[in-house]
């Protein structure tokens, strides 16, 4: 059973959180989202081919797939803010030299390492959230993480383009980031706290030091079924908001009955980043404030179904007014879906805090390989079926439903479990 020691809700908890949430607003949400924005200004300046700019667009995630298992192990055994602040001070050093970049090879070098780096400091930034926060803390700190990163986009959306022709190009603007970046690690260094998974807040009783160990944390994690269940969940239901990411803009603008002006387009993704920039916050306090934290894998359920059919009737409109209303509708539920595979996943007290970043490693490696599957899928299907895109991309949205199925299942395991230890308590209790 997952308990949460009144006497660990450390003040300090909070530091942690603005450190991690900091990071992933600059660097997760703006500095990716202003590389999306700029890529072609940066493929004009380059000289790149669209072969090349292909490469370099997908070398970050490339990059991550293949460290991002071994950084899940790595920190649950070494000092989690020595691999984190590393990390970080990786990944700004790499955002400043990306100004100074010339030619493919160096660029992509760049790109690639930069996601071996993110690699460790993702999963990482999850870590700290279990290490500091207990059960019932859990969902608003993750919630306020989760929501650091499309702010960052927002921000990066607003103001990316007019920073980079004030201050003199996309190459200053880096620049300027990747300082910022190493100033902000330096104060992370000087001013965080460490803390070992057996300290963890979300601590378990059925994991002692014994336990503990690389390989043991490894079978720890792949022999719970609902590890996999929440992974697999979260793969169909990230995978699928990515892939639509992906094409939306591209069907939007080109599917026969949707033809939208590129200006016009760019709205409907950004009313559900405004409104899942809010509910990522503030759903989690709902349900511990007023609903209570006992229901929060019935609203990640509901959340999970609502989602998806709000998506399914809006593009299924061909209605630009109808479409912005489902994709608002839609971004309220993230704010209850999103996160909870994730947030369960660590809740479980084979996990816990203390294998938290194998479990994370597992998770991550399983999302980033089931966002390309899905990308791919995807796109196959429009181009199988150009004049019924619009239909077809409606339509796709339903794969998200996968993930409310798994988390109920996943949800009678965890129950059964739970009523077999209580069961055998009293045995020896008897």
């Amino acid at each position: 059973m997952v308990t949460n020691s009144i006497e660990k809700r450390d003040p300090f908890r909070w530091v942690m959180l603005f450190f991690v949430c900091m990071f992933f607003y600059i660097i997760l949400g703006f500095t990716n989202q202003s590389f999306n924005i700029l890529l072609a200004t940066i493929t004009e300046d380059m000289g790149w081919t669209a072969t090349q700019r292909t490469a370099i667009a997908s070398a970050m995630s490339s990059g991550m797939i293949w460290f991002v298992f071994v950084a899940g192990i790595l920190m649950d055994k070494f000092s989690i803010k020595k691999v984190y602040g590393s990390a970080i001070l990786i990944s700004g050093a790499l955002v400043l030299l990306r100004g100074q970049a010339q030619g493919f090879i160096f660029f992509f070098i760049l790109m690639f390492a930069f996601g071996a780096a993110s690699a460790f400091w993702m999963p990482a930034s999850v870590k700290i959230i279990s290490l500091w926060f207990g059960r019932d803390e859990l969902a608003i700190a993750n919630g306020f993480l989760t929501a650091a990163s499309p702010m960052g986009q927002f921000t990066a959306n607003v103001v990316a383009v007019k920073i980079m022709y004030a201050i003199g190009g996309w190459q200053t603007m880096y620049l300027v980031i990747g300082i910022a970046v190493v100033v902000l690690v330096v104060a992370f260094f000087v001013f965080s706290k460490d803390r070992g998974s057996m300290d963890a807040a979300l601590t378990s009783s059925l994991i002692d030091k014994d336990d503990v160990g690389l390989l043991k944390n490894v079978k720890g994690i792949l022999k719970v079924p609902e590890v996999w269940l929440y992974i697999v969940a979260n793969t169909f239901f990230l995978g699928t908001i990515y892939a639509g990411g992906a094409y939306g803009q591209f069907i939007l603008q080109t599917a026969p009955n949707w033809q939208l002006d590129k200006a016009i387009s760019g709205r409907i993704p950004a009313a559900n980043n405004l409104f899942s920039m809010f509910a990522y916050i503030l759903v989690p306090i709902f349900i511990a404030k007023v609903l209570g934290k006992q229901h929060y894998r019935k609203v990640a359920v509901i959340s999970g179904i609502a989602a998806p059919l709000a998506f399914y009737w809006g593009y299924s409109s061909f209605d630009f007014t109808t479409v912005m209303v489902a994709s608002a509708i839609a971004g309220i539920f993230f704010g209850g879906s999103v996160p909870a595979n994730k947030v369960l996943l660590l809740s479980l007290p084979e996990v816990s805090g203390i294998r938290a970043g194998t479990a994370l490693g597992v998770y991550t490696t399983v999302e980033r390989i089931g966002i390309t599957v899905m990308i791919t899928t995807i796109g196959g299907l429009v181009t199988a079926n150009p004049a019924a895109m619009g239909t077809v991309f409606a339509r796709f949205w339903l794969m998200m439903l996968v993930g409310p199925v798994l988390i109920v299942i996943a949800g009678i395991i965890t129950n059964k479990k739970k009523k077999a230890r209580e069961y055998d308590k009293l045995k020896e209790n008897a």
